[in-house]
């Protein structure tokens, strides 16, 4: 891999992050319809979770979501995006959707990606970053991702469903 540009999202880029945003949530999907059952899973995702996915990558593009989008490039294929956003009142930031490209996982673009957010909040005036994630399996290279970029607190939390059908 060479030299990894982190750069600002372009209008050419939206559905290509889009797609690699779905194609990148595919395992929890799959551990999620596992988890909860097709049942539940469907009724959870009604436009498919793929789509959703992707749709939320796109709102977070457009103008005005409130939302900042980077992206990882290497010889100029996208190989990682990372949407984020700064409450300047709170001095908090967090970290949104963010994927980098299977081919291209545990190279260090993540980390570039979120070196180059912190960076920016600083400038902004930010004091704190937050990103949220799953506890499942099919999070744990999220995890080791943030944890290796720093993030530290953690605030558990537990989800849970109940069939009212079933006694």
């Amino acid at each position: 891999m060479s030299e990894i540009v982190i750069r600002d999202l372009r209008p050419a880029d939206v559905e290509e992050i889009a797609r690699m945003a779905a194609a990148a949530w595919a395992p929890i999907h799959a551990h999620y319809r596992q988890v909860l059952g097709d049942e539940l899973f469907a009724a959870l995702h009604p436009a498919g979770a793929p789509e959703e996915k992707a749709a939320q990558v796109r709102d977070a593009c457009q103008p005005g979501s409130g939302m900042q989008v980077l992206i990882a490039e290497d010889n100029g294929r996208i190989v990682g995006f990372v949407t984020f956003r700064a409450d300047r009142a709170s001095r908090v930031g967090e970290i949104g959707n963010n994927a980098v490209h299977p081919d291209c996982q545990g190279r260090g673009v993540a980390g570039r990606m979120y070196q180059e957010v912190f960076r920016r909040l600083k400038e902004m005036g930010i004091r704190f970053v937050r990103v949220k994630t799953g506890a499942d399996p099919a999070h744990a290279p999220a995890r080791r991702a943030y944890e290796k970029a720093g993030f530290t607190i953690q605030v558990p939390t537990v989800e849970y469903y109940r069939d009212l059908e079933v006694p």
